[in-house]
């Protein structure tokens, strides 16, 4: 009796194998320079995660805590617009119109679909 046809298996396979080079496999960090365009206070909240179908037993509803932060939006030199988060300690020096180091990793499926994912955001003038 053959469980599963070899078709099936190529094509999890390659299915698994897009999804480790989108979103798994290593990616050097980069670095470019920009400008804060503007920065917004999000407030701490929560988020509730329930189990839906039939057979949810029974689970409650789970409750995350989503702690506050500040949201930039940042435009690279060149023009390309990123956004980042950042805990309050450490986005409450940053502010509009000021000139910041963004790193970053690029995630994606080039030419198609990609996506700059900022790792950190520091003033310009340190290192």
């Amino acid at each position: 009796m053959e469980l599963v046809k070899p078709a099936a298996i190529v094509i999890l396979l390659g299915f698994a194998a897009a999804m480790w080079y989108g979103f798994i496999r290593p990616v050097p960090e980069q670095t470019a320079m920009g400008r804060i365009l503007a920065k917004y206070h999000k407030p701490e909240g929560e988020t509730v995660v329930s189990i839906s179908g039939a057979n949810r037993g029974f689970q409650t509803p789970t409750r995350i805590p989503i702690a506050e932060a500040y949201l930039f939006d940042v435009e690279l030199d060149g023009g390309q617009r990123v956004g980042a988060s950042l805990n309050v300690v450490m986005g409450r020096d940053l502010g509009e119109g000021q000139r910041v180091r963004v790193r970053y990793i690029k995630r994606g499926f080039p030419p198609f679909w990609s996506k700059l994912m900022v790792t950190a955001l520091e003033p310009a003038g340190e290192s």
